[in-house]
């Protein structure tokens, strides 16, 4: 039977969030502006997205087009998205870091027809438009814009004295095949790439979701959502729009994260539910500031985008009393692929996987691994994208031809089911549940006219508690005894032309050669063995430092 075979009540997604299975009233809030206090009911919610719908299709859009929302959090984001695959289109939401170039390259694979940008980033959104050949009257700002560079959305695809329209109608094969979401994902390795997401993928991942964790079983159970992880982002997406609006939460949505912004919120509207990341969890551990408020309606939080310590997961249970639920996933599987609930939470594990996923393990030449034995995880299932889009060879290095999904992480499971990450094969780095691919930097610092060669590797820093990019350079012969000057301007020169996500936090290090294979493959292990033994010389050394003043 095909993994796609299942048929499920809904095909467009747009039908399944905003069909109220949990039977909530017309007017109950579902999105709240944390700032600012401004709510979206349910009622303006099916109504907005009606408009929406109709509005693209005025403005000359048409089914299968993309528009791209490049935005900090915003409480406009849930009509927008759900009123953009209503209508059959695909949503493209893109990284609020990126510079002009990697918004441009991102309009540019996405084929957008539509830019809906914030006024913080207006400028790098006409300027990326403008390099992708997108024209300016195609370029919106989803809050009204000081400066008046562009119009506000709504002002112009939203006319509340015309009909609106309800979601497109499409049959199961085209739900399989209709993309939904083109989010940008690096996967297992190199530059990001669009992830296409069809409405089947969203729809099956919700729908089993229930079966297994019963998300819609208990109408009486009302929770209240923090929307401060990305919503660019597929974990957000999903937590906060694919869950959050059928299952009838009120999500209360931050801009920017800070700790004071993240605690008066928890405080202020009784949040119940918190999908975040590990650093988050260590400030609500270790920061003093936290201390100052009422947290005590906090009932779960649930942490996935990068491993996180068992002491740090046991320390929040301890200090909060509630449980802390651990989970896997990435962008190509819409985006989960083990979870934890109460019952079988251990802090160690990743959790088990969702029941309507197959998985095997298996050892560098593809052979089937047994219990405990550590290798790289497959995954089969509904919620399986698509591909990549435009990027045959990336989707076939992705996915095999027995349809299985490389996850490039190495795993092992236990006798009762559970998962545990022992390594990742692929060579990205997670700052902070990002993707930051070394190969993008290197391209980068090798424009750089004081490098030779170069090579970065992820280092893990205990006080952010995230891995952050660290850049090892070969300088030319005549600038060598300018190496402590020079690292940090090169640090500086890269740090100007990539993301935020993507800055060389681990600074820029000299190096005689970048140690590299034969055939000429970095080799990132002898990297980090460098770092090591760097980092042990330089306790040693602060040690005796420290001896000698105790002696003096």
């Amino acid at each position: 039977m095909s993994m796609y075979s299942k048929q499920y009540p809904f095909t467009n997604i747009a039908d399944m969030m905003l069909s109220n299975p949990m039977g909530r009233s017309e007017y109950h809030p579902l999105f709240i502006d944390a700032r600012s206090g401004e709510s979206i009911t349910l009622y303006h919610l099916r109504r907005l997205v009606g408009c929406l719908h109709a509005g693209l299709k005025r403005f000359g859009l048409k089914k299968g087009d993309t528009v791209c929302f490049y935005s900090p959090n915003n409480i406009n984001m849930a009509p927008i998205y759900t009123g953009v695959m209503s209508a059959g289109m695909t949503i493209s939401p893109a990284n609020t870091s990126y510079v002009a170039g990697e918004l441009q390259r991102q309009l540019e694979i996405g084929e957008a027809k539509m830019l809906i940008a914030h006024p913080s980033n207006l400028d790098i959104a006409l300027e990326a438009a403008a390099a992708a050949g997108l024209p300016q009257s195609n370029i919106f700002s989803v809050m009204p814009d000081p400066q008046g560079r562009v119009p506000l959305w709504s002002d112009v695809l939203i006319d509340l004295n015309q009909p609106p329209l309800p979601p497109v109608k499409i049959s199961h094969e085209e739900s399989v095949n209709t993309v939904a979401y083109l989010c940008f994902s690096s996967g297992t390795t190199g530059k990001s790439k669009g992830v296409m997401t069809s409405h089947y993928n969203c729809i099956a991942m919700v729908q089993e979701s229930n079966s297994y964790a019963g998300i819609f079983a208990d109408p009486s159970v009302q929770k209240v959502i923090l929307g401060l992880i990305p919503l660019y982002h597929f974990s957000g997406i999903h937590r906060v729009f694919n869950v959050g609006i059928p299952q009838g939460a009120t999500v209360v949505i931050v801009e920017k994260y800070s700790i004071p912004v993240m605690c008066e919120a928890i405080q202020r509207f009784k949040v119940t539910d918190f999908p975040t990341a590990p650093p988050i969890i260590i400030h609500l551990v270790n920061n003093p500031q936290v201390d100052k408020y009422d947290l005590s309606s906090l009932k779960s939080l649930t942490v996935g985008s990068a491993p996180i310590a068992p002491s740090v997961v046991a320390r929040f249970q301890e200090k909060f009393g509630a449980p802390l639920m651990q989970g896997y996933g990435m962008t190509e599987v819409s985006p989960v692929i083990t979870y934890q609930l109460p019952s079988f939470a251990k802090p160690e594990s990743i959790g088990r996987l969702a029941p309507m996923m197959k998985a095997k393990i298996v050892d560098l030449d593809g052979n089937a691994l047994g219990i405990n034995e550590p290798g790289e995880l497959c995954v089969k299932g509904p919620n399986v994208m698509l591909g990549y889009k435009g990027n045959a060879e990336a989707t076939a290095n992705a996915i095999d031809e027995d349809g299985w999904l490389h996850t490039g992480d190495v795993v092992r499971v236990d006798e009762q089911g559970d998962y545990y990450i022992v390594d990742r094969i692929k060579e990205l780095i997670k700052y902070k549940g990002f993707q930051v691919a070394p190969v993008e930097l290197e391209s980068v610092l090798m424009q750089c006219p004081y490098v030779v060669d170069a090579g970065v590797v992820g280092i893990y820093d205990e006080t952010q508690g995230t891995e952050i990019p660290l850049a090892y350079v070969k300088l030319p012969d005549n600038l060598k005894s300018q190496a402590n000057v020079l690292a940090s301007k090169i640090r500086d020169w890269v740090n100007e032309r990539v993301a935020n996500h993507k800055r060389l936090r681990g600074g820029v290090r000299v190096i005689d050669e970048i140690p590299k294979n034969p055939s000429g493959k970095i080799l990132r292990r002898e990297m980090k063995a460098i770092y090591n033994k760097q980092q042990a010389a330089a306790a040693a050394a602060s040690a005796a430092n420290v001896e000698r003043s105790a002696k003096l």
